[in-house]
């Protein structure tokens, strides 16, 4: 094995976190959760101890992301069964 290859590949991984972090900071959601599915396990295998933190940061905040914006469809859907109801 190249002793190279470890850095690259941690090079890689560290590239693919900023990209996700900047998406997430424009509100790209869907960019940033693509960056980090562009991750294989064979990767993960050779990350270091925080940048598996970095990745298991950045899908908990998508992860209560979706809850939030899940809670808010369902409170709109209420609202216009309600005001449907009211209506009809």
């Amino acid at each position: 094995m190249n002793p190279k290859e470890p850095l690259q590949e941690q090079s890689k991984i560290r590239t693919l976190l900023i990209r996700a972090e900047l998406a997430l900071k424009e509100d790209r959601f869907d960019e940033a959760l693509a960056v980090l599915s562009g991750i294989n396990i064979e990767e993960m295998a050779t990350l270091q101890f925080d940048e598996l933190q970095a990745i298991g940061a950045l899908l908990n905040y998508l992860r209560d992301l979706a809850e939030e914006k899940k809670n808010s469809i369902v409170e709109k859907l209420q609202i216009v069964q309600i005001s449907k109801n009211y209506l009809g």
